[in-house]
């Protein structure tokens, strides 16, 4: 495994707006999901396809825990952001996202600014946008 998705990932690849060599490197199971990213992704599901969906999901993507004491390190980068005035927008689904690949030492794949954001302001988030090619 070496990806981290955001839920911006995994809709552009669910809807194939991505290159195709995302969507090998995603078959191959080196882009992983976590929870956060499986709840915001299904609140695009339809409540009757709900189940389905989910285990669609689920077997698209290697699942990766989100750490014990991320709220620890979710405190710090948004202190930091806070300090730099960086921190409106950011959601705290992306901050658990951010804060697990950090932990997990994965590159988030995203399509989200906000991404982008913390990662100029904390260089342990390593990122990449999946509108470039891997």
């Amino acid at each position: 495994m070496r990806y981290l998705a955001d839920t911006s990932t995994v809709v552009r690849v669910d809807r194939g707006q991505v290159d195709p060599q995302w969507i090998e490197t995603v078959k191959r199971g080196l882009v992983a999901v976590c929870e956060p990213v499986l709840a915001e992704t299904l609140t695009l599901a339809d409540a009757k396809q709900y189940e389905i969906a989910e285990e669609r999901l689920r077997a698209a993507y290697p699942w990766v825990p989100v750490a014990d004491n991320v709220w620890e390190l979710v405190a710090a980068i948004r202190r930091d952001l806070g300090e730099r005035s960086a921190h409106q927008g950011v959601s705290v689904a992306d901050y658990v996202i951010a804060a697990t690949a950090i932990r997990l030492k994965l590159v988030l794949l995203h399509e989200d600014g906000d991404f982008e954001t913390i990662a100029r302001f904390i260089p342990e988030l390593k990122q990449r946008r999946i509108s470039t090619l891997p």
